[in-house]
């Protein structure tokens, strides 16, 4: 039995192998281009839209300790204010974050707790155990009152209009 094998010859052309390389690379970043341009003005917006967020809002979180009229006119110096929590979520968002620790807050009780901008707190309770508890502080447990010349760390927030 004869087994019939063909061979064939194929011919390379006769260039350097470095010029292959650079011919693929050549075309393998040419075909990137687009990709990396769409994904390059993608972050470019991304990082436009986020800065413009936190132009119109941010917070800064004091770990010194201060009495609350001290952490106020911190706050107050920065062109902020101490922090006023409007609605549950901001609030819970908040605590989140918090430490064990209490922080002062916008919060200060003088005929009724009030926020700084003067609304009234429309939301939970603040737990006290003393009529010289005035000021207002939040923490993992939630809100609390506090003797304003307690040493606490604050929390500031500034609301660009």
């Amino acid at each position: 039995m004869t087994d019939n094998v063909t061979y064939s010859v194929i011919k390379s052309p006769a260039e350097p192998q470095a010029q292959k390389d650079d011919r693929w690379q050549q075309k393998a970043s040419s075909s990137r281009s687009p990709r990396s341009y769409h994904v390059a003005i993608a972050l470019g917006l991304l990082s436009i839209i986020l800065a413009s967020m936190l132009l119109l809002q941010w917070i800064l979180y004091r770990v010194e300790k201060r009495s609350w009229n001290s952490s106020l006119e911190f706050c107050l110096a920065k062109d902020a204010n101490l922090f006023m929590c409007k609605d549950q979520k901001e609030m819970i968002q908040l605590q989140i974050f918090l430490s064990q620790e209490y922080y002062w807050i916008g919060l200060r009780n003088s005929s009724g707790w009030r926020w700084e901008d003067g609304s009234a707190l429309n939301t939970s309770r603040i737990a006290s155990n003393s009529l010289v508890q005035k000021c207002g502080t939040i923490g993992k447990g939630g809100l609390q009152a506090s003797s304003c010349e307690v040493q606490l760390p604050w929390v500031c927030k500034k609301v660009r209009r």
